[in-house]
């Protein structure tokens, strides 16, 4: 999955949690699914991003960017967490 498509499943995520109502179980079992799987690529990115950093032989332009891409999927993993936090408030 590409950053694209990332943002583009969190966006159906946040769009179908506004009508939350009309969710089914299933639904927001499979929501569910699909967040942890995000949130678990973007922790994967980050911690694979940080090893990046670390290399000695990055300069400081390559350094900036690597950081700049790190806190974008440092961002989209909080927003999903955020989702997998209203799934599961629904469920109760």
């Amino acid at each position: 999955m590409g950053i694209r498509d990332f943002i583009r499943h969190l966006e159906e995520h946040r769009r179908k949690l506004e009508g939350e109502a009309g969710l089914s179980a299933g639904e927001r079992e499979e929501m569910l699914r699909e967040a942890e799987t995000m949130v678990g690529m973007a922790d994967a990115a980050i911690k694979e991003l940080e090893s990046v950093i670390k290399n000695r032989r990055v300069n400081l332009p390559e350094e900036h960017a690597v950081r700049f891409a790190q806190d974008v999927f440092l961002y989209l993993r909080d927003e999903e967490e955020k989702v997998k936090e209203r799934l599961r408030a629904l469920a109760c």
